[in-house]
């Protein structure tokens, strides 16, 4: 027969226990809301400017409001509709640019070329884009307006325009330098399968040359062409005119232009790779 005594140091014994588990539970959820606040507030007054064709513009709304619901930041839409990246690279665009004051710039880039073999170039021999035939090509002058002719001189024109115009505290009278983000461009298909546009590898050739843009300059890359792993064998084909109204696939408008659950996923991968810059570059 247990003792009174043992029995009562058993009951002690357990609730102690049971206090410590609850101290521990509270002191847990504390430090979890301390640094798992909520990212609306993490990123105020934070200026995010949008820059590329459509998909950055202010034809299709989701993707500025999604970035502002979610991050409590102010989002600036600069998209250029219906233009390529040579239109980027140019010095109209980068007016627009300029003119803009922000702390994070998000690229998506690419949307209206095609990526065809001959057409992306790169900028060394030894890439897997030269080995696959693509042509061996020289920088632009960013002194000058754009003149490129390949894919990758019109994204490496972009980057170093850029960071000879931010990346510099002289010429910013010391004001914070933004984070520039260039995204790899989407998978898309217009008309049919046989069209350029629906190629996976012209998707991947562009892929490859602003990943070597990114590495060349040393600007961050966010692959979404391979984390967001869209499969274009649910959307649809891409049709002129293009219907901004009816939602025809599964994270597309219109095998082109994402809709608001693509731009869902697009946005919450863009705000984790933010986080990881905004606490050591904008601390608050």
């Amino acid at each position: 027969m247990v003792s009174k005594k043992l029995t009562r140091s058993r009951t002690a014994f357990a609730i102690f226990l049971m206090v410590i588990v609850i101290i521990g539970a509270t002191l847990l959820f504390f430090c979890f809301a301390k640094y798992n606040q909520p990212t609306s507030r993490f990123f105020k007054g934070i200026t995010v400017l949008l820059a590329g064709d459509s998909r950055s513009s202010d034809d299709y709304t989701w993707y500025g409001e999604l970035l502002t619901e979610k991050a409590g930041c102010e989002v600036r839409v600069e998209g250029a509709s219906g233009k390529n990246a040579g239109y980027n690279a140019s010095d109209e665009y980068f007016e627009r640019v300029l003119d803009t004051p922000h702390d994070f710039s998000i690229w998506l880039v690419g949307g209206n070329d095609a990526g065809e073999t001959g057409a992306v170039g790169t900028f060394r021999p030894d890439t897997q884009l030269a080995k696959a035939g693509e042509p061996v090509v020289q920088e632009t002058d960013i002194t000058k307006n754009y003149n490129g002719y390949c894919f990758i001189q019109a994204i490496d024109h972009i980057m170093r325009k850029y960071k000879a115009a931010f990346y510099n505290f002289k010429a910013l009278d010391n004001s914070r330098i933004p984070v520039m983000i260039f995204c790899t461009d989407l998978p898309q298909q217009r008309k049919d399968a046989s069209a350029g546009w629906s190629s996976h590898e012209n998707w991947e050739r562009k892929r490859c040359a602003i990943i070597e843009c990114c590495e060349k300059n040393g600007i961050i890359c966010l692959d979404l062409y391979e984390l967001c792993h869209f499969d274009m064998t649910y959307e649809p084909y891409y049709q002129e005119p293009t219907d901004r109204e009816n939602d025809n696939g599964i994270y597309f408008m219109d095998g082109l232009h994402p809709n608001k659950y693509g731009y869902d996923i697009i946005t919450s991968i863009e705000l984790d790779e933010m986080c990881r810059y905004k606490r050591s570059v904008f601390p608050r």
